[in-house]
C-alpha cells in the first residue's frame, strides 16, 4: 500500500530539514544544493572528453564524502594505486603533483608526511585491479558494503570494463543496468565516470550534450543524474575562464538542470566552489 511508504518518507523529509548536513554528500556544495546530495539507490554519470578533470573530480568528491563519515569504494582501472595516492596527497597538501612525482623540498616533504597521517582515518577503500570483470566488481561492492558499510562507489571509468568491439554499446548497457539494480538493492550511491566520443570535438561549442552518450549503452536511461565536465581553457588558449571547471547537469531526476561553475587547480587537482 502507498500508505505504508508515506510515513517513512515523511520521516526522512523531516530529518533532512532538521539535519541539513545529514545524508550522503557529493562534496561540492553547489552540486549538493542542487538536489540534496546523493540519494541511496542513485547512479550518477560524470562524462567528459579526456583531460577535462574527471578523475580529479572523483578524488575531490571521495575525500569530502569520506570526511563526513561516509565510507567510499573506488574502482580505478586507469591508474595504479601509487598514481591515485599521489593525486589525493596533492589535493590535500596543495603541493604540485609534478613536484610529488619529480622531487620535493623539505618543507613539502613535511607537509606531505603530515597529510599522509590524516588519510589513515578516512574510510576510503581502493581497488585498482586491472582487467576486472563485472561479476568481480559486483561481488566486491557487496563484500565492502557488508563488512565496511560503504555508502558510495566510484568507477573510473566504465568503458574499461567493456571490450572494444562491435558489441561494446550493448555491453555498456548491461554493465550500467547491473550497477543501477545493485545501487537500489544495497541503498548506496554509484558514481560512474564515462568517456565521450570524438564527435564532441567536431562542434563549434564543445560543451557536451546528452546525445553524446548515445553510443554508451543505456547510461543516460539508467542514470539519475548526468553531469558533463568542460574546461574552456583546454580549447581556447586565451580563454577568460582560466581555472574554471563547468559541471553541466543535463539530466536530474530529482531537481533542476543547469551549469555549476567550480574552480580547478590543474597543478594540484584541487576543485573548490566558484
Amino acid at each position: 500500500l502507498l500508505g505504508s511508504i508515506i510515513e517513512p518518507a515523511y520521516e526522512t523529509i523531516i530529518n533532512r530539514i532538521e539535519n541539513p548536513d545529514a545524508g550522503i554528500k557529493f562534496g561540492i556544495k553547489d552540486v549538493d544544493d542542487l538536489n540534496g546530495g546523493i540519494t541511496p539507490g542513485d547512479v550518477w554519470i560524470l562524462a567528459a572528453r579526456p583531460s577535462m578533470g574527471k578523475t580529479a573530480l572523483l578524488c575531490n568528491s571521495a575525500l569530502e564524502t569520506a570526511k563526513l563519515g561516509n565510507s567510499v569504494l573506488i574502482f580505478s582501472q586507469e591508474m595504479n594505486k601509487q598514481s591515485l595516492a599521489e593525486r589525493f596527497l596533492a589535493i590535500e597538501s596543495s603541493v604540485p603533483l609534478t613536484a610529488i612525482r619529480l622531487g620535493l623540498k623539505q618543507e613539502e616533504i613535511n607537509l606531505i608526511a603530515e597529510k599522509a597521517k590524516e588519510f589513515k582515518s578516512l574510510p576510503i577503500y581502493v581497488d585498482c585491479t586491472f582487467g576486472m570483470s563485472l561479476n568481480y566488481m559486483l561481488s566486491t561492492i557487496r563484500k565492502y558494503h557488508k563488512h565496511n558499510g560503504i555508502k558510495v562507489v566510484y568507477l573510473d571509468y566504465i568503458q574499461l570494463l567493456a571490450e572494444r568491439d562491435s558489441d561494446q554499446t550493448a555491453e555498456l548497457g548491461r554493465i550500467s543496468r547491473a550497477l543501477k539494480l545493485l545501487a537500489g538493492e544495497l541503498g548506496i550511491g554509484i558514481i560512474i565516470l564515462s568517456q565521450l566520443n570524438r564527435l564532441v570535438e567536431s562542434r563549434e561549442d564543445k560543451r557536451p550534450i546528452l546525445s553524446d552518450l548515445r553510443q554508451a549503452g543505456t547510461l543516460e536511461e539508467d542514470a539519475d543524474i548526468v553531469m558533463f565536465l568542460y574546461r574552456d581553457e583546454y580549447y581556447h588558449e586565451n580563454s577568460k575562464e582560466k581555472g574554471v571547471l563547468e559541471l553541466i547537469v543535463r539530466k536530474n531526476r530529482s531537481g533542476p538542470i543547469g551549469t555549476i561553475l567550480t574552480k580547478i587547480n590543474i597543478v594540484t587537482n584541487k576543485i573548490s566552489n566558484y
